[in-house]
């Protein structure tokens, strides 16, 4: 295998420089300036390797996207073709375990079209292991992006407050002051994220089932 350049090696080390800004302190702190000092340059000295600001910002994007995407490969390794429920389940712990390492990147990560090599990449396997399952390929797609959604929620959710209205906010709202307590005393509440996974994993095993057999009408 071929060594990487000087050119390639230093865009690396730029690339995890910035990560590792945006980490600490958030996207409002990713500055050329700013990085350029952390990195002990002048600020011109960046764009020989970045045409511009969003050049790099996609840099970044594509670092962390195909940081998640080796997680999910990582997390389906080991499960056998066919177990749609793990796949979809490994997909999403599997992220939500590389977003956590990147908090603040959740809004980065969203910004853009998804064309990033490492995503079209994931997709890729995401669609191959589900169409293994004997899905039809538009159905796939429509899944998988119901677990990316909801995973996208999670991520967006995790680390933020929990919900606690006051007694005071509540005074008129007896349903919510009764939740209130509620979560109180089982904080595990407050968190609707495994809840909803196996809401979704219901439905479509629901959804997988009537495709299976059509002329099976549903109760409705």
């Amino acid at each position: 295998m071929p060594r990487p350049n000087h050119s390639e090696r230093t865009r690396a080390q730029i690339v995890e420089a910035a990560v590792a800004l945006l980490d600490a302190e958030g996207l409002e702190a990713l500055s050329t300036r700013r990085l350029a000092a952390e990195l002990g340059v002048r600020g011109p000295t960046l764009y020989h390797y970045f045409a511009d600001k969003n050049s790099l910002l996609e840099a970044v994007r594509d670092r962390i996207a195909a940081e998640i995407w080796t997680g999910v490969e990582s997390r389906l390794a080991d499960i056998e073709s066919g177990d749609w429920e793990r796949v979809l389940r490994g997909y999403v712990d599997g992220a939500l375990s590389a977003m956590a390492r990147h908090p603040r990147a959740i809004g980065l990560m969203a910004l853009g079209a998804a064309t990033r090599q490492s995503t079209l990449r994931g997709y890729e396997t995401m669609l191959t292991r589900l169409t293994e399952c004997g899905w039809p390929l538009g159905l796939a797609w429509q899944i998988f992006l119901a677990a990316e959604n909801l995973m996208l929620s999670a991520a967006l959710e995790a680390g933020q407050p929990a919900f606690a209205p006051s007694s005071e906010q509540t005074a008129e709202l007896p349903l919510l002051r009764a939740l209130a307590g509620e979560l109180a005393a089982d904080p595990s509440l407050d968190d609707g994220y495994e809840t909803g996974l196996d809401a979704l994993i219901a439905g479509i095993g629901v959804t997988l089932g009537a495709y299976r057999n059509p002329d099976v009408r549903s109760p409705h």
